[in-house]
């Protein structure tokens, strides 16, 4: 069933908790996680301090001690109506990979130590076009799709040189 948002106003919120408040209508957001299966799913949400503070260098080094370098990237959008009487509803993708020492561009967070299962590429070595058909991100907005009723696939813009256009 699709949701009955059609002609709503958008408004864009981010980084503050008590703008849902001001809101009062439907909302839309957006997570990642990347999680180490070696280290029981960290960092997880933590991503972004962990890479702040560690770099994609850092990020392979956590798991020198382990032979497991298996991970997944994970993203998940929540959707309320607006409607406290209506559940919130999940959005989730997730693409399995390896954590490998970092290769690639360098213009988009954890990529160039992402590899996903089945590639040769990081994710930052890979056109932006491939990988927006295989990310943890395409996946679970095509679910986002689905409860919508068969949008159009998302088509953002971007690029880092070698790179096709693309989100990344």
């Amino acid at each position: 069933m699709a949701a009955p948002l059609a002609g709503k106003k958008i408004v864009f919120v981010t980084g503050n908790a008590k703008k849902l408040e001001e809101v009062r209508g439907p909302v839309l957001v957006e997570d990642t996680c990347l999680c180490f299966n070696a280290l029981g799913g960290l960092p997880g949400p933590y991503i972004k301090w962990f890479l702040d503070k560690l770099k994609p260098e850092g990020l392979y080094q956590l798991l020198a001690g382990f032979e497991d370098k298996s991970a997944y990237a994970l993203c998940t959008f929540a959707l309320s109506t607006g409607d406290p009487s209506e559940p919130v509803r999940l959005f989730r993708g997730r693409t399995l990979g390896q954590i490998v020492a970092p290769r690639g561009c360098r213009d988009f967070g954890w990529d160039p130590c992402f590899q996903p299962d089945g590639y040769e590429q990081t994710y930052a070595e890979m056109p932006k076009a491939e990988k927006n058909t295989i990310s943890h991100r395409f996946r679970a907005l095509l679910e986002l799709q689905k409860y919508f009723g068969g949008l159009a696939p998302p088509v953002v813009g971007g690029d880092c040189p070698g790179r096709g256009a693309g989100e990344g």
